[in-house]
């Protein structure tokens, strides 16, 4: 592979995580929307469906910020590479 289809991967790849990285902001923003219908609604519900549920939406925006904090990294360390590259 030259250092050009290097570079050319590398670009590509920033593409699609920067589609991802939109998707997920996406799915975190409808998160955010539908976590504040529920907490609202279980509010002072203290079954353990409810208590279930909250740990759920938590864990969920948990995992939204971890993979929107991946992406990053990823982007970060493939155009550092590729400056590198020249």
């Amino acid at each position: 592979m030259s250092i050009g289809e290097v570079k050319a991967a590398l670009g590509e790849a920033n593409y699609l995580l920067e589609q991802g990285k939109t998707t997920i902001e996406g799915v975190g923003t409808t998160l955010d929307e539908v976590s504040t219908l529920v907490l609202a609604t279980l509010h002072d519900s203290q079954r353990t469906e409810a208590q279930q549920a909250r740990k759920a939406i938590a864990d969920a925006v948990r995992e939204v910020k971890l993979t929107l904090r991946a992406i990053a990294a990823a982007q970060e360390s493939g155009n550092a590479y590729r400056e590198v590259l020249g």
